[in-house]
């Protein structure tokens, strides 16, 4: 009877009581998701922060240091934030380039350090694997911190008054699987009241962070290295100058002397000074021979000057290019014969005249034919071509001697340049008649032939348009092609 008198649950207050504990249930889950949020856009806002300063070359590697400082202070609630990170030049340590924190910290010098603080990348912690570390500075002395930190005592001992902080979090931030810096962060709790979501920022903003860094250095030593370079082609330039003053100087100094004994060598042979016997004849030649290369070779010099000055001049003129060869081959016949070497010219039966300069063109002619005489050893064959096509005329030296290294041939026409077989060859060369020969040859607008491979010999030669050069009609006279004299 009494179980049959109770009054039935009331069911509204049951599910009312099931709808507070599902409200509640999602209240606490909706403050979770905010919170989560709130950190995840914190986080996103810190990395579009730290990514704009990665795009901003310009500042200084200190300067996007503390901009990052400042932005992650600004934006988390830690009591102290410092960065330290490699230089450009030291990179057995980390030096503290920025610090930032609460109001007590100050603004001129915040840590009052007599000296930079540094890091030695020696340090056990630095080649172990684990990429964090949390500190509890309570039991650390001051000596033993001045030791870790490398600066002095008195140091320590006035961080720690103007800055109480009780524990440190570590990030080291890596890049390219180096390390560029560490993030340290500063609680005022003790380690053991640190928890997670205090350090969870740094770990996501330490890639970010590591990314910047070496970006930067990599700037910076970039920029160090250019400044490097500048100051030695600033040197390099002063010493070429240098280099062609004297050059200049000393190939005017020569020019003088060296034209008297070419000058009165040659009016011996003419029997100026008496009759002269044909063994003597022989030795006066090859004298006036030898002069006569000097004479070159001093030309080279003052070209290489005047060019430098901006007063190396053409001057064209009807030229006849058969007989010029002719005379300048015939000049070392009897050279080549002393060598046990065949030189030998195909002229041409007809060949016009062209304008071009007559002293230089002169000059790479000989330079051409000397370079395969010296470069062919005893019993070789040079042969000198000129040949007429259609629209242009090409003169080619060609040789079997002993060739240019292909690794040489992009360079072989730069000033001072020699191969390397060349300089055993010919201890003696300047590496100045190809860079000059070249330097006439496109000057009145030709261009060069060279074709080579080594041990097996080289051809050198120019080519020049007919209708470039052509004489004006003013300026042709009448010639015997058959002998390539002017009648």
């Amino acid at each position: 009877m009494e179980e049959a008198t109770k009054k039935p649950a009331n069911p509204t207050l049951g599910r009312k009581k099931r709808l507070q504990s599902m409200l509640d249930h999602v209240s606490q889950e909706m403050y979770a998701r905010n919170r989560e949020l709130a950190e995840t856009n914190k986080t996103l806002s810190l990395l579009r922060t730290i990514d704009a300063l990665v795009l901003e070359s310009h500042a200084s590697l200190k300067m996007v240091c503390e901009h990052i400082t400042e932005a992650i202070t600004q934006a988390a609630d830690y009591a102290f934030v410092g960065l330290l990170t490699r230089s450009s030049s030291t990179r057995d340590e980390l030096v503290l380039n920025s610090w930032s924190g609460s109001a007590w910290l100050g603004q001129d010098s915040p840590l009052g350090l007599s000296q930079p603080l540094h890091l030695k990348l020696a340090h056990e912690w630095f080649i172990q694997p684990e990429s964090t570390a949390l500190v509890s500075l309570d039991g650390l002395s001051d000596q033993a911190m001045a030791a870790f930190l490398g600066c002095p005592e008195a140091d320590i001992a006035r961080i720690r008054q103007r800055v109480p902080l009780k524990s440190l979090y570590a990030v080291k931030l890596l890049a390219r699987r180096h390390l560029v810096g560490l993030l340290v962060v500063g609680f005022l709790s003790p380690a053991n009241e640190v928890n997670q979501a205090d350090t969870t920022l740094m770990d996501r903003l330490s890639e970010s962070v590591g990314v910047a860094l070496d970006n930067k250095l990599l700037f910076e030593e970039n920029q160090h290295v250019l400044r490097q370079l500048r100051d030695s082609n600033a040197k390099l330039k002063a010493l070429d100058e240098a280099k062609d003053d004297f050059i200049s100087m000393a190939s005017h100094q020569l020019r003088t002397p060296l034209t008297s004994v070419k000058g009165y060598i040659s009016m011996i042979k003419e029997g100026d000074a008496g009759k002269i016997t044909p063994t003597q004849d022989q030795m006066l030649a090859q004298a006036f021979f030898s002069s006569q290369r000097m004479v070159y070779l001093i030309a080279d010099l003052l070209n290489v000057s005047r060019l430098r000055t901006g007063k190396f001049v053409i001057e064209a003129t009807p030229v006849n290019l058969a007989q010029m060869i002719s005379e300048e081959t015939e000049q070392l016949v009897e050279i080549a014969k002393s060598q046990s070497q065949t030189l030998s010219y195909e002229a041409p039966k007809k060949f016009p005249e062209l304008m071009l300069d007559d002293v230089k063109i002169r000059q790479v002619i000989m330079n051409f034919v000397d370079n395969a005489l010296h470069y062919t050893p005893s019993g070789g064959k040079i042969t000198v071509r000129l040949l007429e096509k259609p629209s242009t005329v090409e003169m080619r030296v060609e040789d079997n001697g002993i060739g240019v290294p292909k690794r040489d041939q992009p360079h072989l026409f730069t000033k001072f340049y020699r191969a390397a077989n060349a300089r055993k060859a010919r201890p003696d060369g300047t590496g100045l008649g190809l860079f000059m020969a070249k330097k006439v040859i496109v000057a009145q607008g030709g261009s060069v032939i060279f074709e080579s491979k080594e041990g097996k010999g080289s051809t050198f030669g120019f080519i020049f348009s007919k209708a470039k050069h052509a004489v004006p009609a003013k300026e042709l006279q009448p010639a015997d092609t058959e002998t390539g004299k002017k009648a």
